[in-house]
């Protein structure tokens, strides 16, 4: 039978992943989730008006987040906060005030290798805005299911 109290360990992991990313200036509730690792081929990043567009391929982590389960959000909003606040402190886009990252996974790639985004799905989107050296949460529609 699985206890439903957290072991002293799960309680320590907790409290650094919080404090490392309290650290990192990200402010958000669900600061406990640790990031995925998206890789540079599957993040695509553009300035548009007055904001960053951050475009992420989940396809990859799947089966990280299947293994999650209900805790599949929280990683995917840690993981889109992580990017967002890195993204934001390049110079290229330090100068946008907010940053949406849409949140997909590509099914398909075309002869060439390119991903196909016609057939990709979509899990929703997560807006934020950079306060200061802090980056916020200002928008969630995350619509994920493991």
């Amino acid at each position: 039978m699985k206890s439903r109290f957290p072991s002293a360990f799960g309680l320590l992991h907790q409290a650094v992943i919080m404090g490392t990313l309290s650290l990192a200036g990200i402010s958000s509730a669900f600061a406990a989730a640790a990031p995925l690792v998206v890789e540079k081929e599957h993040r695509v990043a553009a300035a548009k008006d007055a904001r960053l567009i951050l475009v992420l391929d989940l396809k990859p982590n799947l089966g990280d987040l299947q293994k999650s389960g209900a805790e599949a959000s929280d990683l995917i909003r840690a993981t889109a906060a992580r990017y967002a606040k890195d993204y934001l402190a390049q110079p290229e886009f330090s100068s946008s005030p907010k940053v949406v990252v849409y949140l997909i996974s590509v099914e398909s790639m075309d002869e060439y290798n390119r991903a196909k985004f016609d057939g990709m799905k979509r899990y929703g989107t997560i807006a934020f805005e950079k306060k200061g050296d802090e980056v916020v949460l200002t928008e969630d529609k995350l619509s994920f299911s493991p």
